[in-house]
């Protein structure tokens, strides 16, 4: 079984990464831990202002590479998944979450996509449109696990 757990590196994602492992635990699956970032460039590409007061910026943004702070989320997933004997590959992708997701899945011809949603409140609106995105256009299993904790969010 091949399981594409996506991590936005809150502690929502945590918690959905430590259930996907508990629940995974006994099949030996494969898992790829997946942190979409923004495409900088191309989210400002149509307000051309923007782009060029901001060129210079954004052309170090990209020398810079995946952000420190990424790499260590997506350490963090496989950690968590470690505690379960599970191996996991990580993957970032630059663009819109909710559609490098889709792509992801597809291209990695997984069985099963886990997502997180924070399920109260704003927190609701700012993940849980990327959750229910990724459930209305999968072709593919999806398992959102929401955050008990993000009940008490507001």
């Amino acid at each position: 079984m091949r399981v594409l757990v996506c991590t936005d590196g809150s502690r929502f994602s945590e918690e959905a990464i430590e259930t996907t492992g508990y629940l995974l635990r006994t099949i030996n699956p494969e898992v790829t831990v997946l942190r979409v970032i923004p495409n900088i460039e191309e989210e400002y590409k149509e307000y051309d202002e923007y782009h060029r007061v901001f060129r210079e910026e954004i052309h170090k943004l990209k020398k810079l590479g995946i952000p420190k702070s990424v790499k260590l989320s997506l350490e963090k997933g496989r950690e968590i998944l470690s505690k379960y004997e599970i191996q996991a590959e990580l993957k970032t992708r630059k663009g819109n979450a909710a559609e490098e997701i889709l792509k992801e899945a597809k291209e990695g011809n997984y069985n099963l996509i886990v997502v997180a949603s924070y399920g109260a409140g704003i927190s609701k609106f700012m993940l849980g449109s990327v959750s229910r995105e990724v459930v209305h256009r999968s072709d593919r299993p999806v398992l959102v696990i929401k955050s008990s904790e993000g009940q008490n969010m507001m």
